[in-house]
This record gives structure tokens, C-alpha cells and sequence, in this order.
């Protein structure tokens, strides 16, 4: 397991997959400061637990984008950047659709 997630992390370690990452992740938090109501479990379609998957889609981009590299085994898998980034996307395309 862990030979897995440290070849994801190296793959996914390049310079411009790194700015996408944060690039989304910040275009989609924007997203959500400027019409939070799209975004509300009680306002919109989407259910509690789609938020908490963006909120941590967020804050794994910012610090996949920033260069932060997780050590530990535990780490690396919450913090991967790959699902993040297509999370990221999907919450970017239901913003706009």
C-alpha cells in the first residue's frame, strides 16, 4: 500500500499538476464564497457529506499545490491528489452547469 500512494505522489509531483491543483482548488473555494446557497445542503441538491468531500478536496489541493509533502503513510492517503483533483473539477462543473 504504501508503494502504491508514494508512486501516486510522485507521479502527481510535477510543477504545472501542482499549479493545477491549486488553481482548482482555489477557483472552486471562490466558487463557494460567492454563491455558498449552490452549495447548501438545505438550499441545493447536493447532501451534507458532498460538502464535507469539497471542503476536503479544498484543503488538499491548496496543500498539494502549495508543495506540502505528507511523510507518513496515513497522511498520504488522506491527502491524495488525484481524487482531490477530480473532485475538484466535478464541484467546479456543478457550480457553472
Amino acid at each position: 500500500m504504501r508503494g502504491l500512494f508514494q508512486t501516486l505522489y510522485r507521479l502527481m509531483d510535477k510543477g504545472p499538476l501542482r499549479a493545477l491543483s491549486l488553481l482548482l482548488a482555489l477557483w472552486l473555494a471562490g466558487c463557494v464564497f460567492w454563491d455558498p446557497s449552490r452549495f447548501a445542503a438545505k438550499t441545493s441538491a447536493l447532501s451534507v457529506w458532498h460538502g464535507l468531500v469539497l471542503i476536503w478536496a479544498v484543503c488538499t489541493g491548496v496543500i498539494h499545490g502549495t508543495g506540502f509533502r505528507p511523510q507518513r503513510l496515513r497522511w498520504q492517503a488522506l491527502f491524495t491528489p488525484l481524487p482531490a483533483m477530480v473532485v475538484l473539477a466535478a464541484g467546479i462543473i456543478w457550480f457553472y452547469r
